[in-house]
């Protein structure tokens, strides 16, 4: 019996043996509990707009983790990729990349959409890069699981995270914030918020910045990796007046902090730096990232019915400069600059959730533009010089109708129907400049192509008491096809789109009067066509390819418990078995069986927070969490379905501390020690993308030990 099943068959004893034990004494209690007329010792009650309307977590047919602004604070987490540590089979990565259930984008590709989304305020961000934003004044992140295509659309194949941001609100409020930590590593963040003129208009304006010394170092040049330096703003105006309900808000964002470097250990040049955290590089490489937006959210109490409009413009500039060759020859690098911009609307219009028949229906136009001007240049110490150069263009048209209903046959048993019909159109002009001594031709190559879908969706739920509810649903989800316009030999460069068919049972409860919440689901995934990364050799790089076939289930668990009024504790996991059932690699070599890319088989998480009053205005706080991922396969092409190969990652564990004081005068002082053990993973192993024959490693960041005060009003 292998470790993975061994831990999803543990994942389900626990889980039934809490539902049974739990649910045999909470039927026979009634009253919330209390410690002698203190606090009551139960969980808060969740409620999300994950289906477009607000109704408690446990009522939801789908899998969906739910963060609060609490738990935010609790983790001292300050990005979206600071919430992997509690969002088993859900993450993002540095780079803003976001990864559901296994399934993953390549950013670097202009003709490339992502599988899972991200929504802010309910607009939808159209590029990776801008998705790992600071969670300063966030009220509550929202993931889900699985497609999401019916309310949601556009590449949610595997899923969406839908972050709200905080609301001005009626009272004044604020937050001031310093964090300091190890290789110089501050963070700055604040907002205030409140009314501006009493129940009618309020506004909030938030801010951060951080930087940090890296925790790599460039050994030619004195450079480094892995550094920070961003800042960013984000404001709301909500005006009120009567019936309606308006809410402007715009962000800005610019980053110029260099991720961690990938280091050659073997291939073009031998490595000549010791230690993960060097590397010899000729010239110090650079990222950048110029971004923000405005959305207009309008909503409209028609009495019974509801009416909201969500309008959204994004505009994004980005680039980098770098090191391709990995050495400290002057042999190959590329300077890449892109931009683009999006328009969205979204109309919706809801009916009462207290009749028999509840419903949503909905437009919705998205439009993008995304230029690419991307020259490699080989210089003298390859053995070939030039320049191979590719300018982009594409543009993105999409529309569509939704609708989503609910019919209470019974107050117990209910049925859920939604259906989302998208029509799609893009536009590609790919021009190549030539460099024939390494037979890469001139191109000037134009297309253009158009799509519809339909994406249905039916679950039923059933209430086996007020704190146990079951459900069972099919749902599909559709990507549309793309383009892979980068550095090539031929013309054929277009691939197609993906389909798949999710189906998913559950188990939500509230037990031992709602101290202990238990969520399970078991899902099986279906999948045609798959969009995959596949690497095809020098200077072609990473390029998208359609996997015939595949298919991914397991279960996912997310436990609670507050046992007393002082501790909460938290903890889950999950087990996903994605692989290939079909896909030639077009070398002769069918990758059928192989665990997809960059899909652990197993992870798990455990959270404690516990507070003790200390003083009689103060109260001590102890937090911390650990996470566990299993094996993470890096590259498709490692030789069969048991083989490893050298690009695949080691099972690797993290723990975080948190211990300070928190003072009824709004201030709190804590310190803290993030990865404790000083664990070091690899973030990636893989082929350089040119083709040079090199094996790249990127490491994970060492230890951090740090302080953070703030102050609240």
């Amino acid at each position: 019996m292998t470790a993975q099943t061994k831990f999803a068959l543990n994942l389900c004893v626990s889980t039934l043996a809490l539902t049974v034990l739990g649910g045999g004494a909470a039927s026979a209690q009634s009253a919330a509990v209390t410690d002698q007329g203190g606090p009551a010792t139960t969980l808060d009650e969740v409620v999300v707009t994950a289906r477009k309307r607000s109704e408690t977590l446990q009522d939801v047919p789908t899998s969906i983790v739910a963060v609060s602004a609490q738990q935010i604070e609790s983790l001292n987490a300050t990005s979206l990729a600071d919430l992997n540590r509690i969002t088993p089979n859900a993450r993002v990565t540095e780079g803003g990349t976001l990864v559901i259930r296994g399934i993953q984008s390549n950013a670097r590709n202009a003709g490339f959409e992502a599988g899972a989304a991200v929504y802010i305020d309910g607009v939808y961000q159209g590029r990776p890069l801008g998705n790992n934003q600071d969670l300063v004044d966030v009220q509550r992140v929202e993931v889900l699981r699985g497609p999401q295509g019916t309310l949601y659309g556009k590449n949610t194949t595997a899923g969406a995270i839908s972050v709200i941001t905080a609301s001005p609100g009626d009272v004044a409020r604020g937050a001031f914030q310093v964090q300091y930590g190890e290789r110089n590593d501050l963070r700055v963040s604040g907002y205030v918020a409140g009314p501006l003129i009493d129940g009618v208009l309020g506004g909030k304006l938030a801010a951060y910045s951080r930087t940090a010394d890296g925790y790599q170092a460039n050994v030619i040049t004195g450079g480094e990796g892995a550094n920070a330096d961003v800042w960013g703003l984000r404001g709301e105006l909500r005006w009120t007046p009567g019936a309606w309900d308006i809410a402007l808000r715009g962000d800005y964002t610019r980053d110029d902090s260099t991720p961690a470097l990938a280091k050659a250990v073997s291939g073009f040049a031998a490595p000549t730096a010791s230690g993960i955290d060097n590397f010899a590089h000729d010239r110090d490489e650079y990222v950048f990232v110029r971004g923000g937006g405005l959305s207009l959210t309008v909503e409209r109490d028609l009495g019974e019915f509801s009416f909201t409009s969500i309008t959204g413009w994004r505009s994004q500039r980005d680039g980098q400069d770098t090191d391709d060759d990995f050495s400290p020859l002057n042999g190959v690098y590329h300077i890449w600059r892109d931009s683009g911009h999006q328009v969205s609307q979204e109309f919706r219009l809801a009916s009462p959730d207290s009749n028999r028949l509840s419903y949503v229906l909905g437009a919705y136009y998205f439009g993008q533009t995304l230029n690419s001007n991307r020259p490699v240049t080989l210089s003298a110490g390859f053995p070939v010089q030039g320049e191979l150069r590719d300018i982009v263009e594409t543009q993105t048209r999409a529309y569509a109708v939704f609708a989503n209903a609910d019919y209470k046959f019974t107050e117990r048993l209910i049925l859920n129907v939604g259906l989302r019909y998208t029509s799609e159109e893009k536009d590609l002009d790919f021009v190549q400049f030539p460099l024939p001594v390494l037979g890469y031709p001139a191109f000037d190559f134009e297309d253009s192509f158009s799509d519809t879908d339909l994406s249905p969706t039916v679950s039923l739920s059933y209430k086996f008491s007020p704190d146990v509810t079951g459900y069972a649903k099919v749902s599909t989800g559709y990507k549309s096809g793309g383009w892979n316009p980068d550095i090539t030999t031929t013309p054929d460069i277009q691939f197609a789109a993906e389909n798949m068919t999710n189906y998913e049972a559950g188990l939500r409860t509230r037990l031992l009067e709602d101290r202990l919440s238990v969520n399970l689901t078991a899902f099986y995934m279906d999948y045609k066509d798959l969009q995959v990364s596949q690497f095809k050799g020098t200077f072609a790089g990473y390029v998208i390819t359609n996997a015939g076939a595949a298919t991914i289930q397991g279960l996912e668990l997310e436990v609670q418990a507050r046992p007393t009024s002082w501790l909460t504790l938290a903890g889950g996991g999950a087990y996903n078995d994605a692989t290939y059932d079909d896909f030639d690699s077009g070398t002769g070599v069918n990758y059928a069986g192989q665990q997809i890319t960059f899909s652990p088989k197993a992870t798990a998480f455990f959270t404690f927070d516990a507070r003790f009053p200390v003083f009689e205005t103060a109260e001590l706080a102890l937090q911390g969490d650990y996470n566990y991922t299993s094996e993470i396969f890096f590259d498709d092409a490692r030789g069969g379905e048991a083989a490893t190969g050298p690009f695949a990652s080691d099972p690797y564990e993290i723990i975080n501390l948190r211990a300070g004081f928190i003072l009824q005068n709004g201030l709190e002082l804590f310190a803290y020690a993030n990865n404790v053990t000083d664990e070091r993973y690899l973030l990636i192993r893989n082929p350089d993308a040119l083709g040079l024959g090199l094996t790249l490693n990127r490491y994970s960041p060492p230890r951090q030990v740090g302080a953070r005060i703030t102050y609240r009003f």
